[in-house]
């Protein structure tokens, strides 16, 4: 009976927040800019279109810099003085990008805005860093390029999806994306897929790093740094991969009476879907806050926790992927569903992994990790997920994919 009350709570939540984003969506219409509409004068040449929903535009934003530094290098190129703008489908969304970009923002709901932004006759390349529904509407346009950029490299079923056929071109991480698609999407191998891939890595890697203040100003030594990454708790059994319900607390406490500094960065849609791992999330930030060697990490910005930490102890989520770059010890937790669908041979199979169930056990993992560097599996798994990542080199990369994409397109 308490499973079936927790569902029903779950479902009442869904519902009310699908209408009040309805109602916030109308609302933030109506206080636009009209610069925000498509201009007749417009005349970009790279897109990314974005229309997920608010607790998804993380998966937009940790893209900004790459854009932004493409944006540069598409001006040296000679494609005007503004290459590149970014396409949201809801009004707020829109709004809220533009805080944080100097990019150009554009909106609109209705096809009719499609239809002008998307026929632009300068439009060669456009990028989608999901799998929204709403992408397929923009999909029926023939002349730019439809690029699949995705938002991080991870093993979650999700990452393998037979809607990447779609795409003209896929961007992936490196050697394991490629191989993954090939070996699982049917057919893909034969319809061309492999020359419809490009390895970039992670560009986001890539991006200046500065840690905030409220760290630099942190004063409590700690005989081990760790970054703290679960993943949220999916929305649906194969996606179930978060446990933070089951042992969030209990890890973060055990951390911090072992001495450890603790960075807590929970993935921006946990406690989405289930109320009972909203009540945990909740319960976790209060209690770094509150304690001098926690911090909770809300932050926009990825990067710097690279720098800060030790160890990461992560779940299946982009971010246990870019930890790799840095060459520093990785541990996971399996996930305690079993229907959550794990690779044979995937990075769970290469890298230390605990009970869900067992902080106990995941705490001695992470502080046994205290002095040493990683191991030669980890850095085995480096290459094999993301390639090269020496300095600057995954943005490069990325710039180049899409300045040949341009070209093959042709330029006004």
């Amino acid at each position: 009976m308490r499973r079936v009350g927790i569902q029903a709570v779950n479902r009442g939540r869904s519902i009310a927040r699908a209408s009040a984003t309805l109602v916030r969506g109308r609302l933030a219409e109506r206080g636009l800019a009209p610069t925000y509409a498509p201009q007749p004068d417009d005349a970009f040449v790279v897109a990314a279109y974005f229309a997920g929903d608010a607790a998804s535009l993380y998966q937009l934003r940790e893209w900004l810099v790459p854009f932004e530094r493409l944006s540069e290098r598409l001006v040296e190129e000679g494609h005007g003085d503004a290459p590149l703008a970014i396409f949201c489908r809801s009004a707020d969304h829109a709004r809220r990008i533009s805080q944080g970009t100097q990019l150009p923002v554009r909106f609109g709901r209705l096809a009719k805005h499609l239809d002008a932004f998307m026929g632009q006759p300068s439009l060669r390349v456009v990028f989608y860093v999901n799998q929204a529904t709403m992408n397929f509407q923009a999909l029926r346009f023939t002349r730019p390029a439809h690029v699949h950029l995705s938002h991080g490299e991870s093993e979650k079923i999700s990452m393998i999806s037979n809607q990447l056929k779609a795409y003209d071109y896929i961007f992936t991480a490196g050697q394991a994306a490629r191989q993954r698609l090939l070996d699982t999407l049917v057919g893909f191998r034969e319809q061309g897929g492999e020359a419809r891939m490009i390895d970039i890595g992670r560009p986001q890697l890539d991006a200046p790093r500065q840690a905030p203040q409220a760290w630099q100003e942190m004063t409590d030594s700690a005989r081990l740094t760790v970054f703290y990454a679960p993943t949220w708790e999916g929305d649906s059994p194969s996606m179930a991969y978060g446990t933070l319900k089951y042992n969030g607390p209990a890890l973060v406490r055990g951390l911090l009476d072992a001495g450890c500094r603790v960075i807590f960065r929970p993935h921006p849609r946990t406690g989405v879907v289930d109320v009972e791992t909203a009540q945990a999330l909740s319960y976790l930030k209060q209690l770094v806050i509150e304690h001098p060697r926690g911090y909770l990490d809300d932050d926009v910005r990825v990067g710097w926790q690279f720098d800060a930490a030790d160890v990461c102890l992560a779940e299946m989520s982009a971010l246990a992927f870019d930890w790799l770059s840095t060459g520093k010890p990785l541990m996971l937790i399996r996930p305690d569903d079993p229907c959550a669908e794990l690779m044979n041979g995937g990075l769970f199979d290469r890298i230390p992994a605990g009970d869900a169930r067992d902080p106990r056990e995941i705490i001695d993992m992470v502080t046994a990790a205290a002095g040493s560097t990683g191991s030669a599996e980890t850095r085995h798994a480096q290459a094999h997920y993301l390639g090269d990542t020496a300095p600057g080199e995954q943005q490069r990369r990325f710039e180049r994919a899409a300045l040949n994409i341009i070209g093959e397109r042709g330029v006004n």
